[in-house]
């Protein structure tokens, strides 16, 4: 039925989503670096920091934060180094306006990387923009999860829900009502098939938006929306820790 007023809604809706494209304010990423050192042992030399790898669109490009040290991998790496009590090398690998494709093409370019002990990763909302069909979407998903598990056996793999995109201030409605129906179907087939996986997780976004700030474009988290959302992440992660293949906590 979702799926029925999504397509009766569309004819409206695109019009809106184009006009949309033309007037929408399109932020840089921010000033800083895409990567740090945290934790308690960050200073220690003879410490192994757990190493994080952040792959994926706009929120992995800290779009919308007003410094990459408030970006959602930096916010999730300081709480990941708080919960395990352990030093976190964190970088940032994200491109504005990525799709699932987009990021399968670019893990040939990964390959030489030292393996990093958590993946984690942002993907989906450029194909609901896009509207990419569900059938691509599943299969792109199917693929990362097995390029991914291939690429790097041994770390754990978290996804990043997709947004409830019916919440975001900046699309007027029906775009707005059509999007967050799109994006909660796309979230729902990744996460059948992620939690199909080993090693993978997929975590949904459980913060809502209505009560936490959009950066200036109506688009984007704010710097308290990425805090908020990286501290619970790492607290769902080390919480379900047991479950996972190879815990990181250990």
């Amino acid at each position: 039925m979702s799926r029925l007023v999504f397509w009766s809604l569309m004819p409206i809706a695109g019009v809106q989503g184009l006009a949309l494209r033309k007037k929408a304010l399109r932020l840089p990423p921010p000033p800083g670096n895409a990567f740090g050192l945290c934790g308690q042992h960050a200073q220690n030399r003879f410490s192994q920091p757990l190493k994080v790898l952040a792959l994926g669109d706009s929120i992995i490009a800290a779009i919308g934060a007003t410094d990459q040290d408030q970006s959602l991998t930096a916010h999730f790496s300081r709480a990941l180094a708080q919960t395990t009590q352990k030093a976190v090398a964190w970088r940032a690998l994200g491109n504005s306006g990525a799709d699932s494709f987009d990021l399968l093409a670019r893990l040939e370019s990964l390959k030489d990387e030292s393996p990093p002990d958590l993946v984690l990763i942002s993907i989906g909302v450029n194909d609901v923009t896009a509207l990419h069909s569900s059938k691509n979407w599943r299969a792109n998903i199917s693929s990362l999860c097995t390029q991914l598990g291939a690429l790097w056996p041994e770390a754990l793999i978290v996804f990043c829900g997709l947004p409830p995109m019916g919440k975001f201030p900046l699309p007027p409605q029906p775009l707005r009502f059509c999007m967050g129906l799109r994006a909660a179907y796309f979230d729902r087939i990744a996460a059948e098939l992620i939690d199909k996986h080993a090693g993978m997780m997929h975590i949904p976004i459980l913060i809502d938006p209505a009560e936490h700030d959009f950066c200036p474009d109506g688009f984007h988290p704010s710097d308290t929306a990425y805090a908020s959302w990286g501290a619970e992440m790492a607290q769902r992660i080390t919480r379900h820790s047991p479950n996972i293949r190879r815990s990181i906590v250990q």
